[in-house]
């Protein structure tokens, strides 16, 4: 009996000894990575294997500072569908962090407190060089224990896609802002998600589902039931971002952002990759108000709409002054711009407390088309509230101010399209009309205020070609729809 007892006795122990450890490990799991979004992008670099495509990949994490650090991450290559067994899939295990910055971007100056600390990010940067030789390659990362909005716990998952088949060589469209959103009060705002292509591809922007993988061993990933922001507004042709004025529930929210990239090979436009940021967002009842741009000058020229297209030509020096304010009495302002170190020529001067100027040397090597630029500005409530502003800039070769149809006929983006299309019309206001190849009427829209003409056919159009006149009959795109 007093073996038994003793057995008994110790059986309880261990019981509560393991029960003990089993919430410890929870409470640390469910707190372990604090991981608030991550993208992957990739660049080609010189091959170390004759006629094989060798390439750079970029693992970048965004993570609160009161988690726990990852100082090596493991990242998955594949050919072809989740069940793919292609004998060219790889496995990274234990790839170092390369670079690690810290982004008090909505902190409080001098303050500790777990709440504020909250706000702040990390941002770890994780690099491998890699062969990809010819073929549809998914590259991806699995992260445990995102911070979530969703009532269970998630793992993060985040891939890049990359079609070298037809282009061996190519760098994938980079963000241009690290700045995650963060709602604040009711009032509107903006934030960015555009990005610059150095191989000067088209690209294309949608909101897509957030995602996770469901085995942390297995690199294919599977969208999270209300995983797509129910707050953001998305430009598909620029990548900025909209919260309208409107009641917000606080907590976390999720949002993810595809960009597609194509490129035209032999006169058609082929889709040659993607990337896609997956972020987790804060929505909070607080009272400072956010700023906000209120005017932009092209030059000596006259105030505008800061979401008004700008027009530039290849080795123009392009100045652009921006005004902002804050609606907070007492509040200072300060200007940023992470675009000025991805963008070739690109520079910010701070002028005074309430304007900045950004300059670009245009290259003038700079093909025409439509390029982004994106400009922040902060203010120093506690917590810092801020809006991020997408500047829209149409380079041409021709005389500003004209629009030939020959220029105006290679202005839709992106090319080809699927669920929707933008192009530029001559005039603000302009009525404009599609027609297909036998010159059919197929839609009537009129350009906004800006100019843009934004075409979002039924789901039953045919794929083809079709052609958007101006009333006077003069061509102003040629927009080519791809079967969905």
């Amino acid at each position: 009996m007093l073996t038994l007892g003793y057995a008994m006795k110790t059986l309880l122990r261990w019981r509560w000894l393991l029960a003990g450890l089993f919430w410890l490990g929870y409470g640390l799991a469910a707190q372990a990575s604090h991981i608030r979004g991550a993208d992957i992008a990739y660049t080609s670099i010189a091959s170390t294997t004759p006629n094989v495509p060798r390439y750079r990949v970029t693992l970048r994490l965004f993570r609160d500072i009161v988690g726990v650090d990852q100082p090596a991450v493991t990242l998955y290559g594949r050919v072809g569908d989740c069940n793919s067994t292609d004998p060219r899939n790889f496995r990274f295990d234990n790839i170092p962090k390369a670079q690690s910055t810290r982004l008090e971007q909505v902190a409080c100056v001098g303050s500790n407190s777990l709440f504020t600390s909250s706000f702040n990010t990390d941002v770890f940067l994780y690099n491998v060089d890699v062969d990809l030789p010819r073929g549809q390659w998914t590259l991806s990362f699995i992260g445990e224990n995102r911070n979530s909005a969703l009532p269970a716990f998630h793992n993060i998952y985040v891939a890049a896609f990359l079609d070298n088949r037809l282009v061996t060589q190519d760098t994938s469209p980079t963000f241009l802002s690290t700045l995650l959103p963060s709602l604040q009060g009711n009032l509107a705002q903006r934030y960015s998600f555009s990005t610059y292509d150095a191989d000067r591809d088209s690209v294309a922007y949608s909101l897509v589902s957030s995602q996770e993988a469901l085995d942390v061993y297995t690199p294919c990933g599977t969208p999270i039931a209300g995983g797509v922001s129910p707050h953001f507004q998305l430009n598909p042709a620029t990548g900025a971002i909209t919260i309208p004025t409107g009641g917000v529930q606080q907590g976390y929210y999720l949002a993810a952002v595809r960009v597609d990239e194509y490129r035209q090979l032999a006169g058609t436009w082929q889709h040659i990759g993607s990337v896609t940021r997956d972020i987790t967002y804060l929505a909070q009842n607080i009272a400072n108000q956010p700023p906000s741009f209120t005017s932009l000058a092209v030059g000596t020229g006259p105030a505008q709409s800061p979401s008004q297209t700008i027009s530039a030509r290849p080795g123009q020096t392009l100045s652009l002054t921006l005004t902002a304010t804050d609606p907070d009495a007492g509040q200072h302002l300060r200007f940023s711009s992470e675009a000025t170190g991805i963008i070739p020529g690109l520079s910010l001067t701070t002028l005074s407390a309430t304007q900045a100027r950004l300059t670009w040397q245009v290259p003038a090597s700079l093909p025409p088309g439509f390029y982004t630029a994106t400009i922040a500005v902060f203010d120093d409530g506690c917590p810092n509230s801020t809006v991020e502003q997408t500047l829209y800039i149409r380079v041409t070769n021709q005389t500003l101010g004209t629009r030939p149809g020959s220029d105006a006929a290679s202005s839709a983006f992106p090319m080809p399209f699927r669920d929707q299309v933008q192009f530029q019309a001559a005039s603000s206001g302009q009525q404009v009309v599609v027609v297909d190849e036998l010159g059919r009427t197929v839609a009537q829209l009129r350009a906004g205020a800006d100019g843009r003409v934004l075409w979002q056919p039924a789901a039953s159009l045919p794929a083809g070609l079709y052609l958007a006149r101006g009333a006077d009959g003069r061509p102003l795109a040629r927009l080519l729809h791809a079967a969905n």
